[in-house]
């Protein structure tokens, strides 16, 4: 049987589940990790490691008004991290690094892309408005 339940019920219940070190996976919902996960995708979030928190990794994290966001590492400070999904060209997120719960282990080559893509930024605008068109759900 499929279950709808709201995000911020998953994600707390995801959160917990990775503080108690377990892995979980969940569904993508939207279009702000397009590329490289479309909604509908399944994803696997387990718990951080040491030197996890780098550059170009995806990691789940509880901004400072509660909302959870799957997004892409674009800096990491001594106190937070500051996030954007791929699927966006604005709009950052900047979360205190013990709010930053959990990882998508992505594979060499999805991190080299990543970073290719990252630099894009200015630009990526144009791929996007055709990939959005595309991946539509």
């Amino acid at each position: 049987m499929k279950r709808t339940v709201p995000n911020r019920m998953l994600f707390a219940e995801t959160r917990d589940q990775l503080l108690a070190g377990r892995e979980v996976v969940v569904r993508v919902l939207g279009q702000s990790m397009l590329p490289f996960f479309r909604s509908g995708s399944r994803i696997t979030l387990r718990p951080l490691r040491e030197g996890d928190l780098r550059r170009g990794h995806v990691v789940l994290g509880e901004t400072d008004n509660g909302h959870f966001v799957v997004h892409r590492i674009l800096t990491v400070g001594d106190e937070r991290v500051t996030l954007l999904g791929d699927g966006n060209t604005v709009g950052t997120e900047t979360i205190p690094r013990e709010r930053i719960y959990g990882i998508v282990d992505c594979g060499r080559l999805h991190l080299w892309l990543a970073e290719r893509w990252m630099r894009l930024r200015p630009l990526r605008r144009y791929p996007l408005a055709i990939l959005r068109r595309i991946c539509r759900k």
